[in-house]
């Protein structure tokens, strides 16, 4: 039976991170499955042979019930692509003649964030469901994962937070034979943002949307990677480990920390 991959945000419109991971999959034989609230993937999931359930990752419910349609269906799980993500519109420096500055819209943290976070959560629970245990999940952050990004600050947050969840869920995951990484690429020409806005950046300066695929790729293909950030600025491709500890007690501190996570 094919293998399944399930990518949220795979829509993509005409382009997209997720839409492309499932195209070259797609052409070497695995069934994907796309989850997004755009209905352009519809056709996507049409055009790649795969499937496709409107979903807002956003909503928790709405989220698992597309995890239990997808495992009714195929009865096992080899790829979960936590991809979906927005740009942030809050205006975090706008000044305020009130007393009081109107709320910020946290809708960047709902699903840049939380919604990942219960994507690896579902992600785990239904590798552990396969006939043997295992599977592997990859997170979608960014360059803003790992450098800060003062113009978009909820965005690089959010973002941070993805490439934190990556290593803390790694080594407990992978005792059930659950392999997590994440991708951190650079500017790469997509749907996230408007054309003209793409224009204030450099063209020498993109990441061809090819070599983000090659590098989620090369975490499906290899079996030792696990834990681990691949930052992606043109054709370079950097495998960055979670940080070396600076000091012998706080490592010991984490490692014991470490030893009571249990899967």
């Amino acid at each position: 039976m094919s293998k399944v991959a399930l990518i949220t945000g795979g829509a993509g419109i005409a382009s997209g991170i997720g839409l492309a991971t499932g195209q070259s999959l797609a052409s070497k034989g695995w069934k994907i499955v796309i989850v997004d609230i755009n209905p352009a993937g519809e056709k996507a999931a049409q055009d790649l042979g795969g499937v496709f359930h409107k979903t807002n990752v956003g909503d928790y419910d709405d989220l698992a019930q597309t995890f239990a349609k997808v495992w009714k269906e195929f009865g096992r799980l080899d790829f979960v692509f936590a991809n979906a993500g927005i740009v942030e519109k809050a205006e975090f420096y706008k000044r305020y003649d009130s007393a009081l500055p109107a709320p910020l819209d946290m809708t960047i943290l709902d699903i840049n964030l939380k919604s990942v976070i219960a994507t690896s959560y579902l992600a785990l629970h239904f590798f552990r469901k396969n006939k043997i245990s295992g599977g592997s999940l990859i997170i979608t952050s960014s360059c803003g994962g790992v450098y800060p990004i003062g113009y978009l600050p909820m965005y690089a947050s959010a973002k941070h937070g993805c490439v934190g969840l990556t290593r803390s869920l790694a080594q407990t995951a992978y005792q059930a034979g659950i392999r997590v990484n994440c991708i951190c690429p650079g500017s790469v020409s997509t749907g996230l943002l408007k054309q003209e806005e793409w224009e204030d950046f450099g063209k020498a300066e993109f990441t061809p949307i090819g070599k983000v695929v090659e590098a989620v790729e090369a975490f499906l293909e290899d079996e030792t990677l696990y834990g681990m950030t691949a930052e992606l600025i043109q054709d370079r491709r950097y495998f960055r480990p979670p940080p070396e500890h600076w000091d012998p007690v706080m490592k010991r501190v984490i490692e014991r920390t470490q030893a009571l996570s249990k899967i």
